[in-house]
């Protein structure tokens, strides 16, 4: 029966890797599911227990390794929202005070807010960011 424990071990850390997305998670679970086999064996518990640590740690010592050769992590960086301010801005959606509208910003959808209706087709100036709201004027710089 403590083969399910090991089971529930390594399913709640493969499901917790879905959620991180890093393989740190899913390198306990692998480790929990040969913890499992151990205890299909009938090995004793502390010899269970060691087939866990002792494979966490090759794991991480050598396929994390190898994990980041052969998968290279994303050298893209997101801009900073305030960059952003004094760029131009396409409407896609009509402006209207209060309610506002649409821009596309370079391949990016924002919505936007003005203090005079803007008609979409026309460009715009992105003067504020708040959160992802963006606060433009009619004109382009």
């Amino acid at each position: 029966m403590l083969w399910l424990i090991w089971l529930i071990v390594a399913m709640f850390f493969v499901i917790l890797e879905l959620f991180t997305g890093t393989f740190y998670m899913l390198v306990l679970g692998i480790s929990g599911l040969l913890g499992m086999a151990g205890a299909l064996l009938h090995a004793p518990v502390w010899v269970q227990l060691g087939i866990f640590a002792v494979s966490a740690f090759l794991l991480y010592a050598f396929a994390m390794p190898l994990g980041r050769r052969l998968i290279p992590a994303s050298k893209e960086t997101l801009p900073s929202p305030s960059q952003l301010i004094g760029q131009n801005a396409h409407v896609i959606r009509d402006i209207v005070p209060g309610e506002g509208g649409l821009v596309r910003v370079n391949t990016e959808l924002w919505s936007a807010f003005a203090d005079e209706s803007i008609a979409a087709g026309e460009v715009v100036t992105i003067e504020e960011v708040k959160v992802s709201k963006l606060y433009v004027k009619k004109g382009q710089v």
